[in-house]
Order: C-alpha cells, then structure tokens, then sequence
C-alpha cells in the first residue's frame, strides 16, 4: 500500500502545498511525505544562498558566471528539477528532460 501524497511544488516561490487551489504551482507530483524533508531542505538553502548572493550583487566587478553564491544556487536548483523528475508524472517528466538542468 503506497503512502505517497499529491504535492503541488512552485519553484520560483520555493515552497510546496497539498492542494492546488491554495497558492500557484509550477509542478504537481505524487511522493512519499518522508521525501518532502529534502525540498525544505534544498529551498531554504537556496533561500540562505540568494540571500547572500544579494549582497555581492552590489558589486559590479564580479561577474555572475564567477559567482559562487549563484552557482550554489544553481547545484540546488537541479537537484530540485531532478527531483520533479523522479516523482512527477510523465507529462513533468517530458517537460523537464527539455530543460537546460537535466543534460
């Protein structure tokens, strides 16, 4: 008997939810609760890193490609689109092998 629950994820807000009417959503997947520790995880890491990378913004010497707080960002980023990918359906699935992340 599967445990897994329906979770509707928004990775531009960083958070997820159980019910499509409360907040807009980018993704839908269908994963075991145990499984949803690794998405707080990784969205309030890539939420510290932002915040971060906020600051070095402010200097216009550093280029973003030798920015390490948005390559950290980035590492997250993908393992979240992995992620959906395991767990989404095949239409998420679809869309996501599109994506520039999942090469």
């Amino acid at each position: 008997m599967s445990n897994n629950v329906d979770v509707y994820i928004s990775v531009m807000h960083k958070y997820y939810n159980f019910a499509p009417q409360l907040a807009p959503y980018e993704f839908h997947i269908n994963v075991d609760p145990s499984m949803l520790r690794i998405f707080d995880v990784l969205f309030e890491q890539m939420t510290s890193w932002d915040n971060d990378g906020m600051w070095r913004a402010q200097l216009p010497a550093v280029p973003y490609h030798f920015d390490e707080q948005n390559d950290e960002v980035d590492f997250r980023l993908m393992k979240i689109y992995a992620l959906i990918h395991e767990f989404g359906d095949k239409e998420t699935k679809k869309f996501i092998e599109q994506m520039p992340y999942y090469s």
